[in-house]
């Protein structure tokens, strides 16, 4: 159960510093600084570069972390629908 919280606390201390310094691009509308991060088993964001090809485009992503964070690795997922060449799920 310590290992738990600990677990717990590390989410809070990363989550927090997405908050002060987020990546170039990303942004996560489900946080904010004045609310108790509880739920660290999803994280929603958005993404868009200006500089980039795909310009003035808003890509939403969701970040699924399993309890065992940082033993196990997050899911990442596009809730915006994309294609890109080399993923297909025809093959």
């Amino acid at each position: 159960m310590a290992q738990e919280a600990r677990l717990k606390l590390r989410m809070q201390k990363e989550l927090k510093l997405l908050l002060v310094d987020p990546p170039h691009g990303a942004s996560f509308p489900t946080l904010s600084s004045q609310s108790n991060i509880t739920d660290l088993s999803s994280i929603h964001a958005q993404i868009g570069l200006e500089e980039t090809f795909y310009s003035k485009g808003i890509f939403k992503i969701k970040v699924q972390i399993p309890k065992r964070y940082p033993l196990q690795l997050p899911i990442v997922t596009f809730g915006t629908p994309i294609y890109y060449s080399n993923i297909d799920n025809g093959v």
